[in-house]
């Protein structure tokens, strides 16, 4: 069971307002029968009242609780969607954190992840492209688009200062980046990542596995060597510690190694000379896979049964408020 947007769960917070706003009006209209007087507020009329507005209110509340469940997008369960063989649709992750800096790799680990990105737009015709640049926050910078213009127009002016947040959350964008794939489409779907492994808050692995659920593998590219170097920085020297110690990036290869093992992609080191024709190789060995088998499974959505619920519950709602119980009250 994966979810796709847990960041709803927040909006419980607002079902939680409900519930005490409908303890407060029932407690009102209590006290207000009770000021009527006796000849209202006979035992009778108060049960019929209490057992109606308590019903109401929990009927609410599963109202609101469900329409909650649906936004948050659950899926489970497995159904097989024929292949689209006119292409593959893939987004790149592409880290820029300022790390990515680092001259390690010639001429800097970004722009050699650039250019694994321009060899794959280049070598894939017909295909369809996203692109997702993350560093401390991942952005959705191009959305799925056939345009090769496109995508080498953005990755001329993709850097550092492309987002604002500092520090590195892989998990954030593999979350980002499996959004980025259309939910209708039944073409073949991958992602590559592009990154030195190193990363400061976040789950990658637990989002490595969720797309390894929905049948995406990941092709993780990593850029720098572990040995490292220093940083630079965009408006000159390198970065330091407030020691004045040069502060140095060093590649972590065996967290992209394990996120693409957990996905079922490849990894690869950028610094490889074959790296193109490697990466190339296995993006089509996953599309040649895909049209042999014919089909591929897919997470069932089912945001239609929560929003069923929720519709159930309103109907009773409405119907607790307007069917009379009792011809006296």
């Amino acid at each position: 069971m994966t979810i796709a947007y847990p960041e709803a769960f927040w909006l419980f917070i607002g079902v939680a307002g409900v519930v005490v706003l409908l303890l407060w009006k029932f407690r009102r209209g209590r006290r207000d029968l009770a000021r009527l007087g006796s000849e209202v507020w006979s035992p009778e009329s108060a049960n019929v009242y209490l057992v109606k507005s308590f019903f109401r209110g929990v009927c609410m509340t599963l109202f609101f609780s469900f329409v909650v469940l649906a936004l948050a997008g659950f899926h489970w369960g497995r159904r097989p969607i024929e292949e689209d063989r006119s292409g593959i649709e893939i987004v790149f992750a592409v880290d820029v954190s300022l790390s990515m800096l680092a001259e390690d790799i010639a001429p800097n680990r970004l722009e050699r992840g650039k250019d694994v990105v321009r060899s794959v737009v280049q070598d894939f015709a017909g295909s369809r492209f996203a692109v997702v640049a993350f560093g401390g926050k991942a952005v959705p910078v191009l959305p799925m688009t056939e345009d090769k213009y496109a995508v080498e127009s953005l990755l001329t002016v993709l850097s550092p200062e492309t987002l604002t947040a500092p520090g590195t959350d892989i998990g954030h964008a593999l979350e980002v980046a499996a959004q980025a794939f259309p939910e209708s489409s039944a073409r073949h779907q991958a992602l590559v990542l592009i990154s030195d492994g190193e990363y400061h808050t976040g789950d990658p692995d637990a989002a490595a596995r969720e797309l390894a659920e929905r049948g995406i593998p990941i092709f993780a590219v990593t850029t720098g060597r572990e040995e490292g170097a220093p940083i630079p920085l965009i408006g000159g020297g390198v970065a330091k510690t407030h020691a004045g110690e040069e502060v140095r990036t060093r590649a972590n290869p065996r967290v992209m190694q394990r996120l693409a093992e957990t996905a079922g992609g490849l990894h690869l080191g950028a610094d490889e000379g074959n790296v193109f024709v490697r990466l190339r190789d296995g993006l089509e060995e996953h599309t040649e896979r895909r049209d042999r088998d014919g089909f591929r499974l897919a997470a069932v959505p089912r945001y239609r049964l929560f929003l069923g619920f929720a519709l159930l519950f309103l109907v009773l709602e409405n119907a607790l408020r307007i069917v009379r119980w009792r011809d006296s009250f």
